[in-house]
C-alpha cells in the first residue's frame, strides 16, 4: 500500500503545482483583445491594465484598473468575472456573477450602459449576465457627486434586466427597480436619516424618512404616493416629473404640515414667525434647467395656519398673535394671491382679499375687522397704547414686506373704524374741557362709549380724522397725526354734558405719544381771560370760553379739510354702521 500512498501525494503535489501554474500564468498577451472585443460590443473604448485567474472560492477571472469610455468614464479598481461552469461545458456563454468594486461613474455613460443591458438582444451579446454587484462607487452627475454607492443588478434566463437595487451612504437611502415593459420600472424609494447632497443652488435637505412608489420611464417619472419628514416638516401626496423637454413638474399635496419658522428658514425671509402651517393643494411647474425651476412654480390649494405669531419689528415688546389664519392661495412666478381669507385674533375676527408681487414684495390688500380688542394689537404695533376698546373696521392698504424695519414708514393705510367701550389713555379731555384756565392738568384717561373716524397711515405717520367721541359725560369731535417720531399734533371740540350745550371747548393736542399735552386753544384761553375780567368769574368766564371757541372756528382750520392734499376716504363707520363678515 506504500505505492498507492506514494502516487496520491505525487497527484496532489502535481494539482497543487497545476494550481499554482495557472493562478501564476500571466494573462496580459490577451489584454488587447478583450479590450477589442469589449470595445467592439459596448461601442466604446476600454483600458484593461492586468488580468489574472483567481481560484478561491471559485475560478475566477480578476481584472484590474478598468476603463471604460472617453473623458466621461467608468473607472474602476477591480472586477471580479465568475463564470457559469455547468453553462460552459454544455456550450452556453454565461457569465453568473460580476462583481465591480471602487471607483467613479459618469452618470451620461451609465445610462448608456444600462441602456445597453436593457436593450440589446440577447443573440447579439457576447455573453449572457445573471447578476452585476458594485460597491464603493462614486457616481459624477454634473455639479453634484453621489457616493459611496452599492447596488446589484439581475438578469433573467433570457439576457434582460430584471430587477435592480441600489444605496448610497451605508444604505440610508435604497432604490428597488422591477422591470416592466416599454422601458419602464416600478420603483420604490426609501431613505431613512439620510441627508441630500448640495446640488446647483439647492442646500442640502435633511430626511428623516423618505417614502415613494411610482414607476420610471425613460423621459419621467411618476410618483403614485410618497410621504417625506424632514425636521418635523410632512408632505404626502403623489407627482409627475417629466425631463423630455427641460423639466416640468406636477404634484398633489394631500397633506403638508410644516412649523413656520423651519419654512422661512428654507426661504431664507427675516421675518419672525412661528405656529403650525397646514397646506393641501395643486403645485407644478415647467423650466429648462433644475436651477430654474423654483423660480417658476405655481400652487392653487388651501392654507390653514394654527396659533401663529408674527414679530413685525423686533424693537417691539408683544408679537401680533392669531389664533388661527386660513385662506385660499393661488401662487404664481409674479404674484401670490389670496382669497377667502379669514383670521381669528384678539377675540375678533379678519376677512379679506391680498395680493403680493413676488419680486418687490409689495403687498396689496382689501380688510374688513369685526370685534378685535384694540389693546393687544396697539402692543404689537406699537410700545404705547393710546387707546382700547373694541374695533371694527374696513380699510386698504399696501406693504413691503421686505422692509418691516421700517414699519410703519413702509405702510400706506386708508380705512374707517369704530371702537366701543374703550379708554383714550394720558388723556383726561373731561378735565381739560372742564378747566381752561389751569396748565397744571394731571395726566388721566377718558372713556368712551363709542370713538369713530377715517385713518390714514403713510410714511409721514398715522392720521385720524373725522374723530367723533361719545360718552356719558361729554361728545367731541377733531383730528389728531402721530408723527413717526410719535410726536402728535391735533384738534378737538369737546361739548360737556350737563351745561345746557353753553360750553364748547376747542382742545389742541401736543406732546408725544407717551406724554402727550392737552389744553384749550389761544382763542379760548384769550376770551375766557376777557370774559372773567368783565363780567367776572362764573358766567364770565363761561361766556369768554363761548366766544372765544366761536373765534376758533370762524378763523381757525377746517378740520373737514384733508392733511397734504390727500383725498379722505368716503362712509366712515358710524355707530348704526355694520360690517359684513
Amino acid at each position: 500500500m506504500r505505492w498507492l500512498k506514494r502516487l496520491l501525494v505525487g497527484l496532489l503535489a502535481l494539482v497543487t503545482v497545476a494550481m499554482v501554474a495557472v493562478y501564476l500564468t500571466p494573462l496580459d498577451t490577451y489584454v488587447p483583445e478583450l479590450e477589442r472585443v469589449l470595445s467592439r460590443q459596448l461601442h466604446e473604448p476600454v483600458k484593461i491594465r492586468q488580468i489574472s485567474i483567481a481560484m478561491v472560492p471559485l475560478p475566477h477571472l480578476e481584472l484590474q484598473d478598468v476603463r471604460l469610455g472617453g473623458q466621461e468614464a467608468i473607472d474602476i479598481r477591480s472586477v471580479d468575472v465568475e463564470f457559469d461552469l455547468p453553462g460552459l461545458l454544455s456550450g452556453h456563454k454565461v457569465l453568473q456573477r460580476v462583481t465591480v468594486k471602487d471607483g467613479t461613474a459618469h452618470h451620461a455613460l451609465v445610462r448608456k450602459l444600462v441602456d445597453f443591458l436593457v436593450n440589446t438582444p440577447v443573440t447579439s451579446q457576447l455573453m449572457r449576465m445573471r447578476e452585476l454587484q458594485f460597491s464603493g462607487i462614486t457616481l459624477l452627475v454634473p455639479e453634484m457627486t453621489l457616493a459611496p454607492a452599492e447596488g446589484k443588478l439581475e438578469f433573467a434566463q433570457t439576457g434582460q434586466l430584471e430587477r435592480a437595487w441600489f444605496a448610497m451612504d451605508e444604505q440610508k437611502v435604497t432604490a428597488t427597480l422591477v422591470t416592466l415593459p416599454d422601458w419602464h420600472f416600478a420603483l420604490a424609494l426609501r431613505a431613512h436619516g439620510w441627508t441630500t447632497p448640495k446640488f446647483q443652488q439647492f442646500p442640502p435637505i435633511p430626511l428623516d424618512d423618505l417614502q415613494l412608489e411610482g414607476v420610471l420611464g425613460e423621459h419621467d417619472l411618476v410618483a403614485q404616493n410618497f410621504a417625506v419628514a424632514s425636521r418635523g416638516m410632512r408632505i404626502a401626496g403623489s407627482a409627475k416629473v417629466e425631463l423630455a423637454d427641460g423639466w416640468q413638474v406636477q404634484a398633489t399635496l394631500t397633506q403638508a404640515d410644516a412649523q413656520l419658522e423651519q419654512v422661512m428658514a428654507l426661504l431664507g425671509k427675516p421675518l419672525g414667525l412661528t405656529g403650525a402651517l397646514s397646506v393641501k393643494g395643486e403645485l407644478s411647474g415647467k423650466a429648462s434647467a433644475l436651477s430654474a425651476l423654483k423660480e417658476n412654480f405655481s400652487f392653487s390649494g388651501n392654507v390653514h395656519i394654527n396659533h401663529a405669531t408674527a414679530h413685525i419689528v423686533t424693537e417691539l415688546k408683544h408679537p401680533l398673535i392669531f389664533d388661527q389664519i386660513s385662506a385660499h392661495v393661488v401662487v404664481h412666478p409674479d404674484r401670490l394671491e389670496l382669497s377667502s381669507l379669514e383670521a381669528k385674533l384678539y377675540g375678533g375676527k379678519l376677512s379679506g382679499t391680498a395680493k403680493i408681487n413676488r419680486k418687490t414684495t409689495m403687498l396689496v390688500a382689501d380688510a374688513a375687522v369685526t370685534g378685535i380688542a384694540m389693546q393687544p394689537l396697539v402692543e404689537a404695533l406699537s410700545n404705547e397704547v393710546l387707546f382700547t376698546g373694541n374695533m371694527d373696521s374696513v380699510a386698504k392698504l399696501s406693504m413691503r414686506l421686505d422692509a418691516f424695519k421700517q414699519f410703519p414708514k413702509n405702510l400706506q393705510l386708508d380705512g374707517n373704524f369704530h371702537l366701543r367701550d374703550g379708554v383714550l389713555s394720558k388723556v383726561d379731555l373731561l378735565q381739560a374741557a372742564s378747566n381752561p384756565g389751569k396748565t397744571n392738568l394731571k395726566e388721566g384717561t377718558t372713556r368712551f362709549d363709542d370713538l369713530t373716524g377715517l385713518l390714514n397711515v403713510d410714511a409721514s405717520g398715522y392720521h385720524f380724522k373725522k374723530l367723533k367721541i361719545t360718552s356719558g359725560s361729554l361728545n367731541a369731535d377733531g383730528k389728531v397725526n402721530i408723527s413717526p417720531a410719535l410726536q402728535i399734533s391735533g384738534k378737538l371740540e369737546v361739548n360737556i354734558k350737563g351745561t345746557a350745550g353753553l360750553v364748547s371747548m376747542p382742545l389742541v393736542i401736543s406732546g408725544t405719544l407717551d406724554k402727550p399735552v392737552v389744553r384749550p386753544s389761544g382763542s379760548v384761553l384769550a376770551g375766557a381771560a376777557v370774559g372773567t375780567a368783565i363780567l367776572g368769574p362764573g358766567l364770565g368766564t363761561a361766556i369768554g370760553v363761548k366766544i372765544g371757541g366761536f373765534l376758533n372756528k370762524l378763523f381757525g382750520n377746517d378740520d373737514d379739510k384733508s392733511d397734504n392734499g390727500k383725498v379722505e376716504p368716503k362712509s366712515p363707520v358710524t355707530k348704526k354702521s355694520t360690517i359684513k363678515n
